[in-house]
């Protein structure tokens, strides 16, 4: 009778085994493919919180167990296995061309997204592997539903008794799909929990599991608590801003604020001085006459890095250009100096934006009128002073920066009011694929025997360096219309990158990094003209160079030091750079990642850069950045969250 039993049990298995082969084969291959995929995007083929994953491949077999025909069976286990696919190669040219995983939020910038796109690459590893993995998954489909059609066994016969079991299982996984997303989304955050806990998202949910979650996720839910804001007004208001030597030494000036797209160090280092000189006159003097940041840092995208240098801030689990464009900030750059400027009698200045793209790009014409820009002058209000839209053209070429600067400079840089202009550069954004309008670049390396043409990257490296020559013609422009003016002594120009060229990999390339856990890959230039400034360091013999780790957050707090703005230090994550006994850190938003020059880690759990010659008192310095780093986003979330400022007075004349 045991026996007997045995084989009936043993026959049913092999029998249910053999009516759901399909399934039970594209299940191996999407998970293979899945976890494979992952060492794609600098993670390890595991996944950390699996539950979120299994119910979802739960639902997708047992909804394939449901169907009566086989053939229905293997042409949705195929389509399935290509979404699958397709997924995972958008994701990669997501990273590859921003670096970032996927977010819901990025779809509110799908129009402008397609914009940018100047060509689709994938890893051709990866794409191989997609690619051979639907090919060998079609064979198999093909083979088999032959083979079942020549013994008859095309259909299966289903017991309604298990129809309904399966029907309510996989009833129950769905709603458990949507219920996770959910509650995850009106948790509260635990902030230290971070710098312990790995948080990758493609590590924590694998890549199909982080795009369903994301899009099943409520988007005007919070994910930060806001219900208590009873200790927030005595957080904001309870420390001020640091002032170092240089405290009100740029009061009264006017200034200049460059964001520019893509700068980095090496194509002014790749040359010897003499030579360099030739290639980017304007910059060369620039640096020359300037106070420069050696160990700056960004590992951003270029909203972030945006709204850390006007706000001084961004939020956990959403941006803020695309979220909450339309809050207040009196606290922002704009608001204070025109805070300032109003209390020094200059009544009438004038604060405004510049970018030569769309307004409608990153929702800038709402988010910096929010900031307390006056107008975001764009590409299209551009054209009435002559700047052609070449990035609508045929080849769509950037807009060039020398053109935008020559054009708009007397816009920009007014002579008959104190004014505070905000540029965001163009020419040098990726990819940097050959492009006409720099052609007079081209031949000036020719000329110089600089930057040839050879392989790809040599290649992308020429045209980027072109277009970093584009930017040194806007400095000129810009440097030589402020001398005219009579305006270069009482003008602060900060220039800060936004990020590195990681675009097409060329960042990797020209500091011949293989890694993207090597903070030298996210060093970049900050340099601020200020002749009171310079003039000061020189005559106390300070360095124009600062040394110590800095980061895009302490770029408001630096300008608040120099022109002695009152400010609140815990509505911003940085500190003035002039202090040498405090550093930042960045925690980023967009890639859930701390890094310092010393450390890069998704969690102290998941360290993924520690210098060599790093001790156990650089590691500490490291934990306590971070934790001041944590506490401070705590309230910082719930200012974005709540509006805060949008029914609580701003008091900022409390500050003497």
């Amino acid at each position: 009778m045991g026996v007997s039993m045995k084989k009936l049990i043993s026959k049913k298995i092999i029998g249910y085994l053999s009516a759901n082969t399909v399934i039970i084969i594209y299940g191996i291959l999407s998970l293979s493919l899945e976890l494979f995929s992952l060492v794609f995007f600098n993670c390890s083929p595991f996944i950390i919180h699996p539950v979120f994953p299994i119910l979802l491949w739960s639902s997708i077999l047992l909804s394939l167990v449901l169907l009566e025909s086989k053939r229905l069976k293997a042409i949705y286990s195929f389509f399935f296995l290509l979404v699958q696919c397709l997924l995972i190669l958008g994701c990669d040219y997501l990273f590859f061309s921003n670096g970032t995983v996927f977010e819901r939020s990025m779809i509110n910038q799908r129009n402008d997204a397609y914009a940018t796109i100047e060509q689709f690459y994938v890893t051709p590893s990866l794409l191989f592997t997609c690619i051979a993995s639907l090919v060998c998954y079609l064979t198999f489909l093909i083979i088999y539903l032959r083979k079942c059609r020549k013994i008859g066994k095309l259909k299966i016969k289903y017991k309604k008794r298990n129809r309904i079991i399966a029907v309510g299982i996989n009833l129950a996984f769905v709603v458990s799909l949507i219920i996770i997303p959910i509650s995850d989304n009106i948790a509260t955050t635990d902030y230290e929990s971070i710098l312990y806990n790995s948080d990758n998202s493609y590590q924590k949910l694998g890549i199909s599991g982080n795009f369903i979650y994301e899009m099943l996720r409520v988007n005007n839910s919070n994910i930060v608590g806001i219900s208590d804001l009873s200790n927030l007004e005595a957080s904001i208001y309870s420390q001020r801003c640091d002032a170092s030597a240089y405290n009100g030494i740029s009061s009264g000036n006017n200034l200049i604020m460059i964001l520019a797209e893509s700068l980095e160090w090496y194509p002014m280092q790749i040359y010897s001085k003499e030579l360099t000189t030739q290639i980017y006159p304007n910059l060369s003097r620039l640096l020359s006459e300037s106070a420069l940041c050696e160990n700056f840092y960004s590992k951003e995208k270029t909203d972030t890095a945006e709204a850390l240098t006007l706000i001084g801030s961004n939020p956990s689990g959403k941006y803020v250009h695309n979220d909450f464009a339309g809050n207040s900030y009196p606290y922002s750059l704009p608001n204070l100096f025109h805070q300032i400027a109003v209390a020094d009698g200059d009544e009438d200045v004038v604060i405004r934006s510049f970018h030569q793209n769309t307004g409608s790009f990153y929702d800038r014409s709402t988010v910096h009128k929010s900031f307390g820009f006056d107008e975001l002058i764009d590409i299209n209000a551009m054209k009435e002073f002559g700047v052609i839209n070449t990035w609508n053209m045929a080849h769509r070429e950037r807009n060039l920066d020398s053109l935008t600067m020559n054009a708009m400079k007397d816009e920009m840089f007014l002579s008959d009011h104190r004014f505070f202009t905000y540029w965001i550069s163009f020419s040098t954004h990726g990819f940097y694929n050959k492009r006409d309008n720099l052609k007079e670049y081209y031949e000036k390396f020719d000329e110089l025997c600089v930057f040839p043409e050879g392989d790809k990257q040599k290649n992308y490296l020429r045209t980027y360096a072109a277009a970093v020559a584009d930017l040194d013609k806007a400095i000129g422009i810009m440097y030589d219309d402020l001398k005219k003016k009579n305006l270069l002594q009482t003008t602060t120009i900060l220039m800060v990158a936004d990020h590195n060229t990681y675009y097409n990999g060329l960042s990797s390339y020209a500091k011949d990094i293989d890694t993207q856990f090597n903070p030298e890959l996210y060093r970049v230039p900050m340099i601020i003209y200020d002749q009171k400034l310079t003039a000061a360091m020189d005559a106390t013999g300070k360095s124009r160079t600062i040394s110590k780790f800095t980061t895009t957050s302490d770029v408001i707090p630096t300008l608040t030091d120099l022109f002695k703005i009152p400010a609140w230090q815990n509505l911003y994550l940085g500190s003035t750079i002039f202090n040498e006994d405090k550093e930042s850190i960045i925690y980023s938003r967009a890639y859930n990642i701390f890094i310092t020059d010393k450390y890069i880690a998704y969690s102290l759990n998941d360290l993924k850069y520690e210098d060599p010659d790093a001790t156990q008192e650089k590691k500490s310095d490291f934990v306590d950045r971070a934790l001041i780093h944590l506490n401070r986003l705590e309230n910082i979330d719930k200012i974005f969250y709540s509006d805060y400022f949008s029914d609580h007075e701003y008091k900022a004349s409390e500050i003497p």
